[in-house]
Formats: C-alpha cells, sequence, structure tokens
C-alpha cells in the first residue's frame, strides 16, 4: 500500500520511445516539491509487441518501478 502512495506523488509528464533502437524515456515531475526525474532504459523485442497504446502503458510502469526503486533507496 505504501508504494502505491508513493507513486501517486509523481506525475508522468512525458514518453518517448525510439522504435529503431528500442530506447525508451519517461519523464515524471513530484507533485510536491516539483522534482524531476527522467529515466531512461532499453526496451526489449518481446516489451515492444502491441498497440502503441499498450506499449506506452508498459514503458510508463517499468519507469515507475524504477522510481519506486530509486525512491526506497534514497528513503531515510
Amino acid at each position: 500500500m505504501e508504494n502505491m502512495v508513493r507513486l501517486e506523488l509523481w506525475q508522468i509528464d512525458g514518453v518517448t520511445i525510439d522504435l529503431e533502437d528500442r530506447d525508451a524515456k519517461v519523464r515524471a515531475v513530484h507533485r510536491i516539491d516539483g522534482t524531476e526525474i527522467i529515466v531512461s532504459f532499453r526496451v526489449t523485442e518481446k516489451q515492444m509487441k502491441g498497440s502503441p497504446a499498450s506499449l506506452r502503458q508498459r514503458i510508463e510502469l517499468l519507469a515507475a518501478d524504477r522510481i519506486l526503486s530509486l525512491a526506497s533507496f534514497l528513503d531515510v
């Protein structure tokens, strides 16, 4: 439950996907303090399958998972 609360604090502000190189970049902004994080990673061929809407959703979920991982690492 705690992770869901933390996730709601972040707003996905942009998603860029390079279909040729399979590079993804997601920009997220913290809703309270305006901190901006850009998460970049490479998408596997398997993850590229499906409609553009489902691809974007998967990319956002992968980025959110990385943001939560970073947040838990930095949590004091």
